[in-house]
């Protein structure tokens, strides 16, 4: 008699739909841009929007007191930020909240900041579902 219960119970058990699980693709991440050039180079007040942080300047670094030409910066950076500055044909990338032209404030080879453009990555939060 007791084999004929745990037999039954094991059919009853069996009825459920089995739930199926699937892969799914991860989400790919986002990358948002900003670019600070031309008039802007050296303003101050200057806040630049990336996605959903700020990017505000604190101060602008030149040659010489008589220059326009930007050699360097310091902002306020999220801590996920990386920027890329073009300056003449050549571009460094940096974290760092202060940047100066790695070959100096002047000189035949130091070439004014062009362009400096922001740049954070995000991946998108996965949320599980059943």
């Amino acid at each position: 008699m007791r084999f004929l219960i745990l037999t039954a119970v094991a059919v009853v058990g069996c009825d459920r739909p089995v739930a199926q699980t699937r892969a799914l693709e991860a989400p790919a991440p986002v990358t948002t841009c900003a670019s600070v050039d031309g008039a802007a180079l050296g303003q101050l007040p200057l806040n630049v929007a990336l996605g959903d942080e700020t990017i505000a300047f604190a101060e602008w670094s030149v040659a010489d007191e008589h220059s326009t030409e930007v050699v360097g910066f310091a902002a306020h950076l999220p801590g996920d930020v990386k920027f890329t500055v073009k300056a003449g044909d050549d571009e460094y990338t940096s974290a760092s909240p202060r940047w100066l032209h790695p070959r100096g404030v002047s000189g035949p080879r130091v070439h004014a900041v062009e362009r400096i453009t922001f740049c954070r990555t995000v991946a998108p939060q996965i949320i599980a579902a059943r």
